[in-house]
């Protein structure tokens, strides 16, 4: 059955023709349109028919937007943490590239959007941050968790583990444990001294 004549007024999605535009061969008509958001545009009457074109383009813009706010806003904790996660992985001026981007550590291409980021991470719990795992590898599933400032810190590359009396533990695990100063420990072994002086309260 042959569709109907195309008339001023027809609405296809946000689009309602105003007027025909120009003929162009076998890709028929296109029409002048008034979209719902205000704007003009000019589209093939074919493209509205089959759903191709439903607007001028702001449903594509708003969809776009709704994934750079999930959850309410882009402003949240966790879409700050993602934005500077990959800052510290791409971007050559941020003051923690050489600590990351330039070590070879990169965000890995499905946390590239935020959306696929929050579904594996989730909502940060209170007084956590991410931490990779595995200190020489990328942002990624499975190498992310959120962690405490203390679980970091016993998670960076500068950690020096003392194993003692079948005990192995970071200097600050140690330092923790004992009462003495992580530095001097640090200053101790620095100074040749086995883990029992370096250790001894």
């Amino acid at each position: 059955m042959a569709k109907s004549k195309a008339k001023k007024g027809d609405v296809y999605g946000k689009l309602t023709l105003a007027k025909k535009a120009e003929k162009t061969g076998s890709n028929g008509w296109k029409w002048l349109c008034e979209c719902e958001c205000g704007k003009e545009t000019v589209v093939y009457l074919k493209n509205m028919r089959n759903g191709h074109t439903k607007s001028c383009g702001c449903i594509s813009r708003e969809k776009a937007s709704k994934r750079m706010t999930t959850h309410g806003s882009a402003e949240t904790i966790e879409y700050n943490i993602w934005s500077c996660m990959k800052g510290r992985c791409s971007n050559k001026k941020n003051s923690e590239y050489k600590n990351y981007g330039g070590r070879g550590i990169i965000v890995c291409k499905r946390w590239l959007r935020f959306e696929n980021f929050f579904e594996d991470m989730g909502n940060i719990p209170k007084d956590k941050s991410i931490d990779r795992i595995d200190n020489d590898g990328n942002y990624e599933p499975g190498n992310c968790r959120w962690a405490t400032k203390i679980e970091q810190a016993n998670n960076t590359r500068v950690n020096v583990f003392i194993e003692y009396e079948g005990k192995r533990f970071t200097v600050a695990q140690w330092s923790r444990r004992l009462g003495i100063k992580d530095k001097t420990i640090y200053k101790r072994l620095k100074a040749g001294w086995n883990a029992r002086r370096a250790l001894a309260v």
